[in-house]
């Protein structure tokens, strides 16, 4: 055999090109196929086809190649980790619950410092914020905890930010609640068609809307031609019954001029009783037994019996005076006509 027949070592050129067209030879035709079935596979089942991809191509591929080639979102270290977890089965590639930061406080501590100081404050009818709460943790365990932390301990209770209703001392005392709860217990129990509900009410001539739209940047300002409390304004009185609005009466300032009135006195009350409202219920089916007012100073319980008195269906008829700040919780008129009306 001559010498030039003897094949000498290859160059490192071409032991590189024979491993590239190796690796293509072996990645292409298979790596195409799996992409298409991995697409109706479940996540769990698609990590188990890249794993196994992986060591059957050992040693010509790495982590990075694998990852490049399949689009794995985190690289190389998403297939190591993989790797790393699988035991040939692909119940080691199912995600494991995660067990998150430590919590600093326990529950107990959480119900005791976040939510029960909470609750306390909200039935005293106080406000309160997150950093009162952070110093009373402090004070109370030496922790210091960020005002994110207490957030989330409060959203996991189902604590909320909501926007204050302001209400008087005297409007959440006991004695007044508890007679605006008596008296809203017994209407309660009788039928809407025997309770009258009288109220009076008044809306200026010039008096603006009280909502406009406003874009961003702008000002809610309205031009008005007269806004104090002396401006010209028409006076209302109104009585409502069962689901049926009775007949009102609407003064104007003409109307108060010719009787030298400045508003609504207990007479013109009267008179609309006597004129308008008992005559429109006597033609009612049914006879109302109750009338509700509130504290105005023209409800006088004595001049008002004694109008009922000329009616033979209005004898019978009790009286009841709502408590002081009731009528937005009891009387539909202050609560929905009146607001209809002056809107």
């Amino acid at each position: 055999m001559l010498s030039r027949d003897i094949p000498g070592p290859p160059s490192p050129f071409g032991a590189l090109l024979a491993t590239i067209v190796l690796m293509f030879s072996l990645l292409l035709p298979k790596s195409k196929s799996d992409l298409n079935e991995m697409g109706n596979e479940s996540r769990n089942t698609v990590h188990q086809r890249v794993i196994e991809y992986y060591l059957q191509n050992q040693p010509n591929v790495s982590f990075r190649f694998v990852a490049k080639f399949f689009h794995i979102h985190g690289d190389y270290a998403t297939v190591k980790r993989w790797f790393d977890r699988y035991d040939g089965t692909i119940l080691s590639l199912q995600q494991q619950m995660r067990s998150g930061r430590p919590q600093i406080l326990n529950q107990e501590e959480i119900d005791q410092f976040i939510t029960r100081v909470i609750c306390s404050h909200n039935r005293m009818s106080r406000s309160i914020k997150y950093s009162k709460i952070m110093d009373l943790i402090h004070q109370k365990t030496k922790l210091n905890i960020s005002t994110r932390t207490v957030q989330r301990y409060g959203k996991k209770n189902g604590v909320k930010s909501r926007k204050m209703i302001k209400r008087t001392a005297k409007e959440i005392s006991s004695a007044s609640s508890e007679s605006i709860a008596k008296l809203r217990r017994k209407l309660q129990r009788i039928s809407n068609k025997k309770i009258i509900f009288l109220d009076e009410t008044h809306i200026k001539i010039n008096e603006a809307p009280r909502t406009t739209l406003v874009a961003p940047g702008e000002n809610p300002y309205v031009i008005v031609t007269d806004s104090s409390s002396y401006a010209a304004r028409y006076d209302m009185i109104a009585a409502v019954v069962g689901d049926q609005i009775l007949p009102s009466i609407i003064y104007s300032p003409a109307d108060r001029k010719t009787k030298n009135v400045k508003g609504i006195n207990s007479n013109m009350l009267i008179d609309f009783m006597e004129n308008i409202l008992c005559p429109s219920i006597s033609t009612l089916d049914y006879c109302p037994i109750y009338l509700v007012l509130d504290k105005s100073h023209i409800h006088n319980i004595s001049k008002i019996k004694e109008a009922l008195g000329n009616f033979e269906c209005m004898k019978s008829v009790e009286i009841l005076v709502m408590p002081t700040q009731a009528a937005k919780r009891i009387s539909p008129l202050d609560n929905s006509l009146f607001h209809e009306w002056k809107e």
